[in-house]
């Protein structure tokens, strides 16, 4: 892609710094916006080790955007920011950073997308094909920006990218060989005007696939409409003739006329939702011709990630469980689903738009509700008729009450369902926060 010489980065997250360095890099002239000021954000400018910019900080106005051709924005920032509408109907080019990566690859692409199980299943196809192939790339939305690999001029067998609803809204040329659709539950409707709206994003990732690709999609959800690619299903609800599926413990996977079984406790991975995510993954593994014993190996030797329902410690009897990464209904309901024994929740954070209320399915497991952030008063209002609510004003009140009420043989659940950003920097943040008052306990 031609690239002009001036060109305006919006949002200085980790994908915009990358972005910065990597244009800088290019001879380009680079310009930075953000919301934050100046002083707020004088952290992070000091990463860019003297890079010179110019900046536009505070409030966005549109006579800051008019003047550059291309704007590369971050997945934080709203494509719809009217700024940005503005500059886009007088010509501008508004990409997001995956997508100027994805303009100098020349490396068959594997996209991971859905509401929930991106990074874990985005990690385990990472760590099959690392041992398949050697040298692969691993990262986009999981944290390393796609476009570090370019910056880095080295060339991988496979490039294997977690991408977001976000970064799917600002695509125009960027094509999977495999597009992989896990699942889509309500998410982001402080983004999106509606569940559909949210449901087309996701599904751009299918966007400009040919008759060579390969769609692998959770059995249940329609196919792209006009799309040309193989479609793959997966599925833990049934037998299907061509994809993979579980049954009666065993893992299968039915691909050209062949049929590979694996037993479901191969993997240390819990719950149905990480029989999905694995079952993704296999079928991928197979897509490419990895052989059953190097894809065994992989799934016996992968223990998942942290902040996902991950064992803190037991105390007199208590299991401490961290599950941050739940920044969605749909991914609390799940964790809830999977986990024996009676169940104090830990909740809260920065509401996203969607109703708490399919909580009430799995309410009977909940012994008591602890709720903080923003949220927990629409929390209350939603799920007060069915448990037991608690209010505290941070982490430290909610470890100490679930301390207090928790008896032997119970759990106690840090799973938001809400996102972090009204109290701690990410999800990692409030896991590692959690984490270090249970562990102070």
């Amino acid at each position: 892609m031609e690239l002009p010489d001036n060109i305006l980065i919006v949002g200085l997250g980790a994908s915009g710094i990358a972005s910065a360095r990597f244009l800088h890099g290019m001879g380009k002239q680079i310009a930075i916006a953000d919301e934050k000021d100046e002083a707020a954000m004088a952290p992070v400018l000091k990463s860019l080790n003297g890079i010179g910019f110019t900046g536009y900080f505070g409030p966005h106005r549109a006579e800051d955007f008019l003047q550059y051709p291309l704007i590369v924005v971050s997945p934080g920032v709203d494509s719809e920011l009217p700024a940005l509408k503005e500059a886009r109907a007088k010509g501008a080019r508004v990409i997001g950073e995956m997508e100027l990566a994805y303009t100098f690859l020349d490396e068959p692409v594997i996209a991971i997308t859905g509401t929930n199980g991106k990074t874990t299943t985005t990690t385990l196809i990472g760590e099959i094909f690392r041992k398949a192939f050697g040298d692969v790339f691993v990262g986009g939305n999981i944290g390393n920006p796609l476009i570090n690999y370019v910056l880095e001029g080295k060339k991988a067998r496979y490039v294997i990218v977690e991408i977001s609803s976000f970064q799917l809204e600002t695509m125009e040329t960027f094509r999977a060989n495999t597009a992989i659709l896990l699942n889509i539950t309500e998410d982001h409707l402080d983004r999106y005007r509606s569940y559909d709206e949210y449901r087309v994003a996701k599904y751009r990732v299918f966007e400009r696939q040919t008759e060579k690709d390969y769609a692998v999609i959770i059995d249940g959800l329609e196919a792209p409409r006009d799309g040309k690619a193989r479609v793959l299903p997966f599925g833990a609800a049934r037998q299907l003739e061509e994809g993979a599926f579980a049954e009666d413990g065993e893992l299968h996977v039915r691909l050209d006329g062949k049929e590979f079984l694996y037993p479901r406790d191969l993997s240390p991975l819990p719950g149905i939702h990480n029989t999905e995510n694995i079952l993704a993954a296999l079928l991928t593994a197979h897509i490419y011709g990895i052989d059953q014993a190097t894809t065994s190996a992989a799934l016996r030797e992968f223990k998942g990630l942290p902040h996902r329902v991950e064992l803190v410690r037991e105390l007199n009897g208590v299991r401490y469980y961290n599950d941050s990464k739940a920044t969605n209904v749909d991914a609390t309901k799940r964790a809830l689903e999977n986990i024996e024994g009676s169940v104090i929740l830990i909740a809260g954070g920065k509401d996203k738009g969607g109703s708490y209320r399919a909580i009430a399915d799995v309410a009977h497991k909940i012994k008591i509700l602890i709720v903080i952030g923003e949220a927990k008063d629409k929390i209350v209002s939603e799920l007060g008729g069915y448990v037991v609510i608690y209010k505290e004003d941070d982490m430290e009140g909610a470890v100490r009450t679930a301390r207090e009420v928790a008896e032997s043989g119970d759990i106690v659940l840090l799973s938001p369902m809400c996102s972090s950003f009204d109290m701690f920097t990410d999800y990692k943040d409030r896991g590692n926060t959690y984490r270090k008052m249970v562990e102070s306990l």
